[in-house]
């Protein structure tokens, strides 16, 4: 404990990754497939009216984005 009575807190453990170069593609691949992906999403919630905004339409949204777009098959699902 400090002087004041409060305690430093750990928040986990970090550990340094060591990627290979085709490692490193796949996860910046999958970081733009995620970015897109909510992008696209984001686009879709603000066009939707307030009172259509569902979240069994966003599923059906994301569903169907990936089908249209192979790019994002990266992601997992």
């Amino acid at each position: 404990m400090s002087e004041l009575g409060l305690m430093k807190r750990q928040f986990g453990h970090r550990a340094r990754l060591a990627l290979s170069p085709t490692e490193i593609r796949v996860m910046d691949d999958q970081a733009h497939a995620a970015r897109t992906l909510w992008n696209c999403l984001h686009s879709w919630w603000q066009m939707m009216p307030k009172d259509k905004r569902t979240l069994a339409g966003a599923d059906a949204a994301i569903r169907q984005a990936r089908k249209d777009l192979d790019y994002l098959a990266v992601l997992p699902a």
